[in-house]
């Protein structure tokens, strides 16, 4: 694995910026630009800041340079009999470590505990001073307080160059099994009360209505996908009693956005509270987190924004015409970024996107 600390090569270039009050445009390994994620013009690359600073197998703790490749850390780990504490998506090979914390994605496994932000023990960062400045920790107990680096997670950076992250590790499960489900709709509540009775054997959860993509063998039509890990004996009990039949579903596809399913014109991620409904077509959307997240195709964005609100949610557009900013948020979004960035250079075009509630980023 490639080792390059840029951090110097990073600040200097920062610090040109601020002298000539330039705005800057931060990327990473540029897998996520194509869902309404290109941060602008005058980019600062931290690709090439890349490596392992700490790796304590021991402690279940990994220190890493932003630029590092997910799929590089996953070998490394996958060597030790470890993962990540958190499903992380990777929409490419070369997807960085950085990119995921910046966007803060969370795979299907997030229902289970598997939650990116909640991974996340420190971090180190160049904030719009230009300044080096430091969060959290590596261990668990060293969290207390407010967490910033868990702030980041989801920023997209806005609020600053991310330099390296502190991430929480989990032993691999002993074993793994799918099974699926023929299964409509309209008996779609009943299973996700069904569901909470796996727990915690229950990974995941993934139904594709029947208007839904449908893979080479026809698995995924009109079925509900499940993946269970654990002990091997607990598995065994549970599945006498599950039923189903085995599956051959590509969660690695789902995780990583990379099914046939994303590769609509347009995309839109619809996130509820538990059990809440939704007003549409279940039969043409992909649904995952126990019915909490269904990715929707080709849909009308501000009418799914307006169903959502009414029922607690919100509504993210991967690909096609972005959301007129929601500001249920008050002005926290301005507060923070004048904080960590008062002179609004980092990813302005994103901030104002996504969370600028109508005050432009100067």
């Amino acid at each position: 694995m490639a080792e390059q600390d840029r951090t110097q090569e990073l600040q200097a270039a920062l610090e040109q910026a601020l002298a000539g009050d330039m705005p800057v445009a931060i990327r990473g390994g540029g897998s996520r630009a194509h869902f309404n994620l290109a941060p602008g013009d005058n980019p600062l690359s931290a690709a090439a800041h890349r490596g392992v600073i700490d790796y304590q197998p021991d402690e279940l703790m990994l220190r890493v340079r932003a630029g590092t490749p997910i799929a590089e850390l996953e070998t490394l780990l996958a060597a030790e009999g470890q993962r990540f504490a958190a499903d992380i998506p990777q929409p490419a090979e070369h997807s960085t470590i950085g990119g995921a914390i910046a966007c803060g994605w969370d795979g299907p496994a997030r229902p289970a505990g598997m939650s990116l932000r909640d991974t996340v023990l420190g971090c180190r960062m160049l904030n719009g001073r230009g300044q080096l400045v430091s969060f959290g920790g590596q261990v668990m107990k060293n969290v207390a307080g407010y967490d910033l680096s868990r702030l980041q997670v989801g920023a997209l950076g806005t609020l600053g160059v991310l330099l390296d992250v502190s991430l929480r590790l989990l032993p691999q499960p002993e074993c793994t099994e799918n099974r699926s489900f023929t299964v409509s709709a309209a008996q779609l509540p009943d299973w996700w009360e069904k569901l909470r009775a796996l727990r915690p054997l229950l990974r995941a959860s993934c139904f594709v209505g029947t208007s839904g993509s449908v893979d080479a063998g026809g698995l995924m039509e009109g079925k509900l996908h499940l993946r269970l890990s654990g002990r091997k004996s607990a598995l065994k009990a549970a599945l006498q009693k599950l039923g189903g039949e085995p599956s051959a579903f590509d969660w690695r596809a789902l995780r990583n956005l990379r099914h046939e399913f994303f590769s609509a014109p347009q995309l839109a991620c619809v996130v509820l509270p538990h059990f809440a409904e939704l007003d549409i077509p279940l039969e043409e959307t992909l649904i995952d987190w126990e019915g909490a997240r269904i990715w929707v195709p080709n849909g009308d964005g501000v009418a799914l924004q307006r169903a959502a609100a009414k029922r607690g949610g919100f509504v993210r557009v991967l690909r096609g015409p972005t959301l007129p900013v929601a500001n249920g948020a008050g002005d926290w979004p301005r507060r923070i970024k004048d904080a960590f960035d008062p002179r609004g250079l980092f990813n302005r075009e994103l901030f104002n996107t996504y969370f600028g509630g109508g005050q432009a980023c100067r």
